[in-house]
C-alpha cells in the first residue's frame, strides 16, 4: 500500500508564506492538518538525503503550532497531557503525548514554554483543539491557532546557519531549548529540534504576516559557506525512520498506549490527575507493539505484511531502504509483541523475504547526533 497521488483542487486548503518556493509542476502535495505541503519537489530524494546527513537542508513543513495562555496554563496542559507539565522549564520543550478516556494516544507533538506567559503545543495531524477547548471547564485559560508557520533546517551544519542568521550562541542553546529571536527583521521563535534525528532547529512565525519567500532567500543565502540547500519532506521521511522518529497517523493513533510504543517514561501517575489516567492504570496492554524491522532482500513499504507460521502478525506502517545502513528498514505494528531478532517474513508488492524485528531507533540509539 504505497503512497498514491490525486489531482485536486486547493479551494479549501492552506499554502504555507513558503509555497512559492517549492511549487513546480512536477511537485507533489500532502495534506496535513488542512495544510498543503510538498512531498516530493522532484529532487533526487538519496542525493539530498546524503546532503542531509552531510551538510544540512531547509524543509517547509506542516506542523500546526498552537498557543496556551492563562493563568491556569499549567493545570490545564497537566489534565490533557500525561507528562508534568510544571518540570518543562521556561527557555524549555518536552515531548507532549494527550490521551483519550480510554487510554489511546490521541495526540502528540511537541510542548514548548518560550517566556513566563506563553505555551505552545505543536501538534501532529489531527483535531486537538477542539478536544482541547472542550476540556477547558471552568479553567482561566485559552488555547487557539495563531496561524504560525513552521520552517526546518537539519544537518551538521545546520547549528552554523542559526548562528550566520540569528543572534544565537549555539553554545547557550542546547537539544530542546526554545527562544524568541528576530530573523531578517522580523521576530520568530525558534527551537532546537527537528524531524530527522540529525542536528537541527525549527523557526515558527508568530503569524502569518510576514515575508515567507523573503525569509527562505534569505536563509538559503545566509547558509551558503554551510552547504544548505532548499528540499522537501522526501528526504526527511528516511531519516526519521532510521532515527525511530513517529508519525500521528501514520505510526500511531487512538488504537496504542503509551506502554505499547514505548514510551512510559512519559506517563507521570506521581501528579494529579489526567485524561486516560485511570485507564492506563487499569490496562495490562503494556507489551511494546511498536517496533523496528530490517530485511537485507527488498526495500520496505507502508502496508507491507508481517507474516509468521503463515499468518498475519502486523503491518509495516513506514518503510523505506537506509542508504547509511544498507538495508531495507520499517516501523511495524505488532499484533502481540515480539522480542527482538524475533525473524520473520514480509511479504512486499515485489515477494516475501526474510526479516528480523529490532530495537528502536535503528541508527545513533543514544542520540548523540542530535546533541
Amino acid at each position: 500500500m504505497g503512497i498514491t497521488y490525486l489531482p485536486v483542487s486547493d479551494h479549501r486548503f492552506k499554502k504555507s508564506p513558503f509555497f512559492e518556493c517549492n511549487n513546480r509542476e512536477d511537485t507533489l502535495y500532502g495534506l496535513y492538518n488542512n495544510r498543503l505541503y510538498p512531498i516530493d519537489s522532484g529532487f533526487d530524494t538519496n542525493a539530498h538525503y546524503k546532503h542531509m546527513r552531510s551538510k544540512c537542508c531547509l524543509y517547509d513543513v506542516p506542523e500546526t503550532p498552537l498557543k496556551i495562555t492563562g493563568k491556569d496554563s499549567i493545570d490545564f496542559l497537566n489534565n490533557l497531557f500525561t507528562r508534568d507539565v510544571s518540570k518543562i522549564n521556561i527557555g524549555k520543550a518536552g515531548y507532549g503525548i494527550a490521551c483519550n478516556h480510554e487510554g489511546g494516544i490521541m495526540m502528540d507533538g511537541v510542548l514548548m514554554r518560550p517566556n513566563e506567559e506563553e505555551f505552545i503545543y505543536v501538534q501532529a495531524n489531527g483535531d486537538f483543539l477542539n478536544w482541547a477547548q472542550a476540556h477547558i471547564g471552568e479553567l482561566e485559560v485559552s488555547i487557539f491557532d495563531f496561524d504560525s508557520w513552521v520552517l526546518q533546517v537539519q544537518g551538521p551544519t545546520s547549528l552554523d546557519v542559526l548562528e550566520s542568521v540569528s543572534g544565537i550562541s549555539v553554545e547557550e542553546f542546547p537539544y530542546y531549548a526554545v527562544t524568541e529571536t528576530d530573523i531578517n527583521g522580523t521576530s520568530f521563535y525558534v527551537s532546537r529540534s527537528g524531524w530527522t534525528g540529525e542536528r537541527g532547529f525549527e523557526i515558527y512565525s508568530k503569524n502569518a504576516d510576514f515575508d515567507g519567500v523573503a525569509l527562505w532567500n534569505f536563509l538559503l543565502d545566509r547558509g551558503k559557506a554551510s552547504g544548505l540547500i532548499g528540499s522537501d519532506v522526501s528526504s526527511m521521511h528516511i531519516r526519521r525512520i532510521e532515527a525511530g522518529i513517529l508519525d500521528y497517523g501514520t505510526d500511531i493513533d487512538q488504537t496504542l498506549n503509551p506502554f505499547e510504543i514505548g514510551l512510559d517514561r512519559l506517563v507521570h501517575f506521581d501528579k494529579s490527575n489526567f485524561i486516560g489516567r485511570e485507564a492506563l492504570l487499569a490496562t495490562n496492554q503494556k507489551k511494546i507493539r511498536l517496533k523496528g524491522l530490517v530485511c537485507d532482500g527488498s526495500s520496505l513499504t507502508r502496508g507491507d505484511r508481517l507474516i509468521d507460521s503463515g499468518k498475519e502478525i502486523g503491518i509495516v506502517s513506514a518503510g523505506s531502504w537506509s542508504p547509511t545502513l544498507g538495508t531495507g528498514i520499517g516501523l511495524i505494528r505488532l499484533f502481540n509483541s515480539k522480542p527482538d531478532n524475533y525473524k520473520l517474513k514480509v511479504a512486499t508488492s515485489s515477494g516475501e523475504f526474510d526479516a528480523k524485528v529490532v530495537e528502536l531507533p535503528f541508527y545513533d540509539k543514544e542520540k548523540l547526533l542530535t546533541k
